[in-house]
């Protein structure tokens, strides 16, 4: 009689406690990324640099651009007044290329966050005469938050903006 007793208790005790599970508040959220159908030609910009230039001297590259997220966020990787909002933007530069009718492939050198909308490349040098592109690339990447209508942060947006930059560069000797 006792066993009975014992196991109808251990029921009851289990199945009338309340198990509180405390819900994560970030699982519904969505994640979303969008990049836009032209993947290269995104940004507005302007490159200082000259059309001619002496082998083996270094030389200052300074390049100036807009993008539609300006309207958004400054140009900063983080916003301290409001961490919903964060833009972060990169600069590629990569081996410049003789000029040639033949494909080739970019050869990434360096990269580095910019902090505002116009920056200088120094050191930029060119070890051989001939025709050669400069070539690199920015990315615009933002991210942001949304939230429904009940004020509830609900998704995660992500989107990011491409510019390639290319200048044909003559090198000439001393």
């Amino acid at each position: 009689m006792r066993t009975p007793i014992i196991g109808l208790s251990l029921c009851i005790f289990f199945f009338s406690c309340e198990k509180k599970s405390e819900k994560n508040p970030y699982l519904d959220i969505k994640i979303s990324e969008e990049t836009p159908a032209t993947p290269y030609e995104q940004l507005k910009y302007r490159m200082i640099f000259p059309d001619t230039v002496l082998v083996d001297k270094p030389y200052k590259a300074t390049i100036e651009f807009e993008s539609y997220y300006d309207t958004i966020i400054d140009p900063v990787q983080i916003n301290p007044h409001d961490s919903t909002k964060v833009r972060l933007i990169t600069f590629y530069y990569f081996e410049s290329f003789k000029k040639t009718m033949e494909p080739t492939e970019l050869v990434l050198i360096d990269s580095a966050f910019v902090l505002n909308k116009y920056f200088e490349l120094d050191n930029v040098i060119f070890t051989e005469k001939g025709e050669f592109v400069f070539a690199g690339l920015i990315e615009d990447r933002i991210m942001y938050n949304h939230y429904n209508e009940k004020g509830i942060r609900d998704s995660v947006h992500f989107s990011r903006l491409k510019q390639q930059i290319f200048k044909n560069v003559v090198v000439v000797d001393k």
